[in-house]
């Protein structure tokens, strides 16, 4: 039974003999992006395309039973911005996904994360291998990324529902904290002031003290977006409570965290949409404009009137 159908209490009932349902979580749509690299030699990159997209999506990275309405929509854009040589390439990666708002057609965004510190070998017509337990400078970025949408998801439909797959792209990434040469670009900080690193998202993720991230995300979706259409006011006052409690969370640190930057960077737009129209408005942006000063431009329609 997927997350979905747990979440919001719909019973699959399969007859006796019909079609299995899909197995893969993933529907994942893949962009490259080379124009940064000059020459005909690189054109072999072109195939990464439909490489990466049949790694996300033709393959079972839960145990769970998907049908293929519930499967996560996401989006991969890798950028390729320099070539080390014919066979090692300095790149970005940019993750999105999205899950449905039950109820509605509408999606909500969950993932929005731009990672700029990667570096890998790829050759062509190189075979792209899942193995968890072996670290690639290719696709074990991948593999984490997958990992991480995944839980992220999970935890939207049940409090702490990923928690399996945060574990498992924590594993992930201590391969690649092992890594001492360049290749190993991205999976630890780059000095003891920065966070935002592939481990250190992961590990904030994990860490006991950012549990009210993890159940706020789960709150905020579950209680807020999917009853909206029914109980507005109910939604409204669930959305600030989450609010309230990444407040909490705000204040123990008192600072910006990798964590809850990808949390607004996902959000904020559909955060200020939410509450345009709520008598909370003015509480929510006190909180937002405190927390997400970065997107404090988008918020300022919860105070403008307009």
């Amino acid at each position: 039974m997927s997350r979905l159908t747990l979440a919001l209490g719909l019973v699959l009932a399969l007859a006796a003999g019909a079609a299995p349902a899909h197995a893969q979580e993933l529907n994942c749509t893949v962009a490259i992006n080379r124009q940064q690299l000059t020459g005909s030699e690189y054109e072999f990159l072109d195939e990464l395309r439909n490489q990466v997209e049949r790694y996300f999506n033709d393959r079972a990275w839960t145990d769970d039973v998907y049908d293929n309405r519930e499967r996560i929509d996401c989006t991969v854009q890798i950028t390729i911005t320099q070539a080390v040589s014919l066979t090692q390439f300095n790149a970005q990666i940019a993750i999105q996904a999205t899950r449905p708002i039950y109820g509605t057609a509408q999606r909500s965004p969950t993932l929005r994360l731009l990672d700029n510190s990667w570096q890998f070998n790829y050759a062509r017509c190189q075979a792209l291998t899942l193995d968890l337990n072996r670290f690639d400078s290719f696709s074990s970025v991948l593999d984490f990324y997958a990992l991480v949408i995944i839980g992220t998801d999970y935890d939207t439909f049940s409090e702490l529902g990923g928690q399996t797959y945060w574990e498992r792209a924590r594993q992930v990434a201590d391969l690649g904290r092992a890594v001492t040469s360049d290749l190993g670009k991205g999976w630890t900080a780059l000095n003891s002031t920065d966070d935002r690193s592939r481990s250190d998202l992961v590990q904030q993720m994990l860490d006991p003290t950012f549990l009210p991230l993890r159940r706020a995300q789960f709150a905020y979706h579950f209680d807020a977006l999917d009853h909206f259409t029914t109980t507005p006011e109910a939604s409204w006052t669930a959305a600030l409570a989450s609010l309230e409690a990444l407040h909490e969370l705000y204040l123990t640190f008192n600072r910006r965290r990798y964590a809850t930057d990808v949390f607004y960077s996902a959000k904020f737009t559909e955060l200020a949409s939410l509450f345009r129209e709520s008598p909370q408005r003015n509480e929510a942006y006190s909180y937002l404009s405190e927390m997400d000063a970065t997107h404090l431009s988008t918020y300022d329609v919860l105070v403008s009137g307009r």
